[in-house]
């Protein structure tokens, strides 16, 4: 190949990288989720009350950033490393706020009962990232999946790994203090969006009362159950009105993925954290 065409082929790709760059939505909301409008309620601003959700797999998005996990010798604890593609780890000053938090990590056990949770690693000041393996987790390989948003570029950036099994700790089960009553989708079709509605209720003579989490009256996150198809969708309530209710009822609109079984896990706080977990059918 002559100097002349490596140089065209060379500018060739970097414009069409950042055409692909810019071409990419430019907040969390606008990335997680294919619609927005952001409103204020309560003084709380909220992603918006007409999102739509995608299903994603963030290792075939290939974002510039390679996540990597250590764990402690007990493995309690871990340490996660964000790599740029020039080597360099993510500082805490290069990493935004978003939905109240930095780093948002989510790790769900790959086999098994396929436990979840939604933890958020604090930086230090060498450029790692602590945080505490829950104890129901611990002993297992673990599927992580992990957002946050680059403040140069104002992108959100996703990434996923698997995390070897630690020591296993013993682990006392937390009794629920509230429960899904029902769940009715608009669309199960593959392809289709779904307005999902989960019913929910507190203890047997008691209400439940949501309070915001994370910017949110509630979160949902979805994982394949019947499947090794990696990948998750992040949602957020669309605000109808029911969640306001005493036994409240949470909105999600969702971009139906590939046919299979899901696992749908709720996050919501009544003055505590709590998750919730339902299921899924997406048919042909």
């Amino acid at each position: 190949m002559t100097p002349l065409r490596q140089t065209a082929l060379i500018s060739a790709l970097a414009v069409a990288g950042y055409a692909g760059l810019r071409s990419l939505p430019d907040t969390q909301c606008a990335f997680l989720h294919a619609d927005h409008e952001p409103v204020v309620v309560d003084g709380v601003e909220f992603c918006g009350v007409n999102e739509e959700a995608n299903f994603y797999s963030p290792a075939a998005l290939r974002f510039p950033v390679r996540p990597a996990v250590t764990l402690s010798s007990d493995g309690a604890t871990a340490e996660l490393r964000l790599t740029k593609d020039d080597g360099h780890p993510y500082y805490a000053h290069e990493v935004a706020v978003s939905h109240t938090r930095k780093v948002h990590l989510h790790l769900r056990r790959a086999s098994g009962d396929r436990s979840y949770a939604h933890v958020h690693p604090e930086p230090t000041d060498d450029g790692s990232w602590r945080f505490v393996i829950p104890p129901a987790l611990r002993g297992s390989t673990l599927e992580a999946y992990l957002d946050f948003a680059d403040v140069r570029t104002g992108r959100v950036m996703l990434a996923q790994l698997l995390i070897p099994a630690g020591p296993a700790a013993p682990s006392v089960p937390t009794p629920l203090r509230n429960r899904i009553v029902s769940v009715e989708a608009s669309a199960l079709r593959t392809g289709e969006t779904a307005m999902i509605r989960v019913r929910l209720a507190g203890r047997p003579g008691g209400a439940l009362r949501l309070r915001p989490i994370m910017g949110a009256l509630g979160h949902a996150v979805v994982f394949s159950a019947d499947k090794p198809e990696a990948g998750y969708a992040h949602m957020h309530p669309t605000l109808e009105g029911g969640e306001y209710a005493d036994d409240p009822t949470l909105a999600f609109r969702l971009r139906l993925p590939s046919p299979g079984t899901y696992d749908l896990w709720i996050n919501l706080n009544d003055g505590e954290e709590e998750l919730l977990r339902t299921t899924l059918v997406v048919t042909p």
